[in-house]
């Protein structure tokens, strides 16, 4: 029992100048300071590759999970998806409820600059205790409206960040303030 959402935005830069910012995981670590603990990729340089594995902590509507993923696909710097089991400690640890998520990141240079997108996915188990979950998380914690917000906050960060640097460029020496 899927619960998906999808965020999108236009960034004034190309494809590869926005990946190699987004790809960091300081930057999307800082993309959310409030809902990301940290972000490591298991390769050598410390970036995402097809294959690759990683681990992040964060939260998702008020709730803490440590997500341990990997990166099913990427066609560097157009497409990258992933999947994942996220770690839900309940009960102060006491229970802990698995649940799949996955996503794909999307670059699509347009007329007005590049589209970035960022679908996101939970599977909550089809079971009496997979709809209760899945209520408490689209009902009680207004789930589907934070995982929308959580994403569109990442985007927007990456937005501005990236924007406001390409509009920071050094002056050439001799040149008068």
């Amino acid at each position: 029992m899927y619960v998906t959402d999808k965020a999108e935005i236009v960034i004034d830069a190309s494809s590869e100048e926005i990946w190699e910012y987004v790809t960091d995981p300081v930057h999307w670590t800082a993309s959310n300071p409030e809902e990301h603990y940290g972000l490591e990729y298991d390769t050598p340089d410390n970036r995402p590759r097809e294959g690759a594995t990683f681990h992040q902590a964060e939260e998702v509507a008020g709730m803490y999970a440590d997500l341990h993923g990997r990166f099913q696909y990427i066609d560097h710097p157009n497409v990258a998806v992933w999947t994942g089991t996220a770690y839900y400690p309940l009960l102060r640890g006491f229970v802990t409820v698995r649940i799949p998520e996955g996503g794909t990141i999307r670059l699509e240079e347009t007329e007005d600059g590049t589209r970035m997108s960022h679908t996101v996915w939970m599977d909550f188990p089809n079971n009496r205790r997979g709809r209760a979950l899945k209520w408490v998380f689209t009902t009680a914690l207004n789930g589907k409206a934070k995982l929308y917000d959580h994403t569109t906050k990442e985007l927007v960060f990456f937005k501005d960040r990236i924007e406001s640097s390409a509009s920071e460029k050094p002056k050439s020496p001799g040149t008068s303030s």
